[in-house]
């Protein structure tokens, strides 16, 4: 079956633009790195859901949501499912899109008029002192590992950052029978009197949500789990791993032993395949990230390419659904398959639910800002960890004239390892801005040309079969 649209990504907004799609008679391939359906926040599901019901149940009622998704985008007969493939290239066309797979170690390329880019968030990295440490890993990295294999980090783990996914994971523990040791929260424990007025409006249309986070909270302190706000500095200390843990807090360094520490300063969005397309792209200053730059259909800057869900600007899953849906009946439209009227009529509930939502993350936006001890790394804290570049070695260049990230590539192979600057692009641009005395989007972000991921000279040579 040749698709007439491609989506990368089973992520909710991935499965509800193919299934959208694929009610309105389009032929859809979607294409995913992971064996099974999900992204991350779905991860797993269709495993869990035919072997591990304790799991299930310990991930909670908004993890389930996604097993429901998943299988109604199984019922249809035009979706071209193709797991464990990886996109090493992607080139914009006046005809189209075309595409290189990755799959059982060979190469393939794969055209289509339209494609969609459904490939969600990624943890916001946070480099401070310790953080290359064995033992130190991020929460999303643990909620993986939780998922995929059950396995269950021990009582005297330490959950540090800020962000509904800190308390959403401590209560995944307390619902699987452990207790974290500590619980360093890098935002206030209050709402601040700035931010009321945002609140009142996510209470005003989102009630059950904020009453969510106020219950994982909640919980936490019925359980006796010791819960430190405002916290403004982190260390992670050992001779080899992690050992113990010291903090910030009230202007005392506090000290407490720790074998494993989770970190989680919030989500950004996957914009690896976009910036390697060449879309244009906007710097979002209040959660410092990049993000497409979109018309009002969900259409990149580059013809037939689309973007929708977290990778497109963090909004949660609910509102990637809601606009993978959305975009899926434009979609449907321009290809003729359904009238632009009746795209319109049949979108618009779901567009008055996604309005309610946008008051609730304009909340959590201001309520859990990027933590100044991620993002003013001191200048012997590693901030590529691939090539092992150091803060004060960013902050050096920038002093000796560079001015911008690809710059700095050059003179320190920052984002030349095998992440390509996934991990360390934010904060390179971030420490140069500061340095300089611009904005991030002055400053500009690494530019991405192909392989997007890494491959064999041997798997290149498969494009000749």
């Amino acid at each position: 079956m040749k698709p007439d649209v491609i989506v990368i990504g089973t992520g909710p907004g991935g499965i509800a633009s193919a299934t959208t799609l694929a009610q309105a008679g389009v032929n859809v391939r979607i294409v995913d790195e992971q064996p099974y359906a999900g992204g991350q926040v779905y991860r797993a599901s269709e495993k869990i859901a035919a072997s591990r019901t304790s799991l299930r149940e310990w991930l909670g009622s908004d993890y389930a949501q996604g097993l429901d998704l998943i299988q109604a985008a199984r019922r249809e007969g035009n979706i071209d499912w193709c797991f464990d493939t990886s996109v090493w290239d992607i080139s914009c066309r006046e005809d189209g899109i075309q595409l290189g797979l990755l799959k059982d170690e060979k190469a393939s390329t794969i055209d289509a008029p339209h494609v969609v880019l459904a490939t969600g968030a990624m943890e916001r990295p946070t480099p401070f002192s310790g953080w290359t440490l064995p033992g130190v890993m991020s929460i999303g990295a643990a909620q993986t590992l939780f998922k995929d294999a059950g396995l269950i980090p021990d009582d005297d783990v330490v959950l540090a950052g800020s962000g509904p996914l800190l308390y959403l994971f401590a209560n995944q523990l307390l619902n699987a029978g452990t207790r974290p040791g500590l619980i360093v929260d890098t935002a206030p424990k209050w709402v601040s009197a700035r931010h009321l007025l945002q609140l009142a409006s996510a209470a005003r249309h989102n009630l059950p949500a904020l009453y969510k986070g106020l219950a994982w909270r909640q919980r936490i302190n019925r359980a006796g789990i010791p819960h430190v706000y405002g916290v403004c500095e982190l260390h992670a200390c050992g001779a080899g791993r992690v050992e113990s843990v010291k903090y910030r807090n009230g202007g005392r360094i506090q000290e407490v032993p720790a074998s494993l520490l989770l970190v989680h300063d919030g989500v950004i969005p996957n914009t690896h395949l976009s910036v390697a397309a060449n879309c244009h792209h906007i710097w979002q200053a209040r959660q410092r990230y990049w993000q497409p730059q979109l018309d009002v259909h969900g259409q990149t800057s580059q013809p037939g390419l689309w973007a929708v869900g977290d990778g497109a600007g963090i909004l949660g899953a609910e509102a990637a659904t809601l606009k993978g849906r959305i975009l899926a009946r434009h979609l449907a439209a321009k290809l003729g398959l359904i009238s632009p009227n009746e795209s319109q009529k049949t979108s618009q509930n779901d567009q008055r639910m996604l309005a309610k939502l946008i008051p609730l993350r304009r909340f959590l936006d201001q309520q859990f800002p990027p933590a100044a001890a991620f993002r003013e790394p001191g200048n012997d804290t590693v901030v590529c960890r691939c090539e092992a570049v150091k803060a004060q070695e960013i902050r050096q260049i920038a002093k000796l004239g560079c001015v911008g990230p690809n710059q700095a590539r050059s003179f320190t192979r920052a984002g030349m390892g095998p992440c390509m600057g996934r991990q360390c692009g934010n904060n390179v641009s971030q420490l140069l801005a500061d340095e300089l005395g611009k904005s991030v989007q002055e400053v500009g972000y690494y530019s991405t040309r192909p392989p997007i991921k890494p491959v064999t000279l041997g798997q290149l040579a498969s494009l000749a079969d």
